[in-house]
């Protein structure tokens, strides 16, 4: 192999060429969006799942799929920022995709953001002796804040609309990166742009989603796709085809072929894939790290005791990462020691040697674990449970 062929954040809109190849898995759900552009009327599509499922790179796989296939429709992306509404994100994203419009740049020049062109204006200079003339010079337009982003975003869509007229789509990626309260107020603002005239794709997991959103009752979404873990057999063809994308040649993409996994036996790539999860970002995240370890240790295979050697060292480095706090530590150390930790089955002990007065307190804290791949939350119509991420540390067991 010529690099490390695991990434945990997808490659970008403009370039798909790394996911088109390493992309696995998720044809049903697929199917679901493909079927839905088959209409030419505009549609709401809401993609949601725990964090690290795949959700951005599922947005962006079936956003180039697309691409290649409806060249009369344009396509837009943007991963929300914490400081933007959802207006703003979208016209954003849609003036960035138009560069030979001058008011959509001009309109990004306004927010301060920078254009595909230069936008000057012409100003006059007087000279010395007022009388005898003045000369006329070129300097930046003045920036400032956009006071009518919706209004903004109406407008550019019409615009966009005369150049694509078979419909522009707008992917607005990361609401599960905000605050659930936030995520509440900007949905509830972004209610008329939803269902105005442009196809939406918008992605997010449960907890930062209010039921309101979960459901059809409201009629704001059209489609609304869950992801979830993947199974071991499509685990085990992401890690081929991942292996294989960094392959500068013998390409092999046969799971039945031992050569598909190199430098991993099939034994090996099976555990890997086990503890792995199904999760795609904890799957990237353990790859890393199991292959850094190997460079270390000057493997040239990735043998039980090798694999072994690379999982131990994951906890520490995931730890390290997280850059947890005093409190965050405890409660890490008290979830690794119950195993779970759920509203149903926590004790007033716990809350007190933890620092807090109810389960509900301790919500953040287990979130930001999941995020460092340190827990996972277990999900349950009764109750709140996370439980810990179980990196096994002794004897390795071929379980096949």
């Amino acid at each position: 192999m010529s690099a490390i062929p695991f990434t945990e954040s997808p490659t970008g809109f403009d370039d798909t060429t790394q996911l088109d190849r390493t992309f696995t898995g998720r044809e049903n759900e697929l199917s679901q969006v493909f079927n839905l552009f088959q209409s030419l009327e505009r549609r709401r599509i809401l993609i949601y799942g725990r964090i690290g499922i795949g959700k951005s790179a599922f947005l962006l796989e079936a956003l180039a799929t697309l691409r290649r296939n409806l060249p009369r429709k344009l396509f837009t992306y943007t991963a929300l920022p914490a400081e933007l509404d959802l207006a703003t994100a979208a016209l954003i994203a849609l003036a960035q995709e138009l560069p030979d419009d001058d008011w959509a740049q001009n309109t990004l020049h306004q927010m301060g953001i920078p254009t595909a062109k230069a936008i000057k204006e012409r100003t006059t200079e007087a000279s010395a002796n007022v009388v005898f003339g003045a000369k006329m010079s070129e300097k930046s337009a003045p920036q400032g804040k956009l006071q009518y982003p919706t209004a903004a975003l109406d407008t550019l869509i019409d615009r966009a609309l005369k150049k694509y007229p078979e419909g522009v789509v707008i992917a607005i990626d990361d609401l599960d990166k905000q605050n659930p309260a936030r995520v509440r107020q900007l949905m509830h603002d972004a209610q008329g742009i939803l269902k105005g005239r442009a196809w939406f794709m918008l992605t997010g997991h449960p907890t930062g989603i209010t039921a309101d959103l979960l459901t059809t009752e409201r009629g704001l979404f059209d489609l609304q796709i869950e992801l979830k873990e993947l199974d071991q057999k499509t685990t085990y063809q992401m890690l081929v085809n991942y292996l294989d994308s960094v392959r500068i040649k013998d390409h092999c993409t046969d799971p039945s072929d031992p050569r598909s996994v190199l430098p991993f036996s099939p034994e090996t790539a099976r555990h890997f894939c086990q503890v792995s999860q199904g999760k795609p970002r904890l799957f990237n995240r353990l790859g890393t790290i199991v292959l850094n370890r190997a460079a270390e240790l000057q493997a040239d295979k990735i043998t039980p005791e090798v694999l072994q050697a690379g999982l131990k060292s994951a906890a520490p480095k995931l730890q390290e990462r997280a850059a947890l706090n005093f409190q965050e530590e405890r409660v890490r150390s008290r979830l690794q020691e119950r195993g779970s930790l759920s509203d149903e089955t926590i004790e007033i002990e716990d809350l007190e040697q933890l620092g807090v007065r109810s389960f509900s307190e301790l919500v953040p804290i287990l979130e930001k674990l999941e995020e460092a791949d340190l827990a996972h939350q277990i999900l349950r119509s009764d109750a709140q449970e996370f439980a810990a991420i179980d990196l096994p540390f002794g004897e390795f067991i071929d379980t096949e």
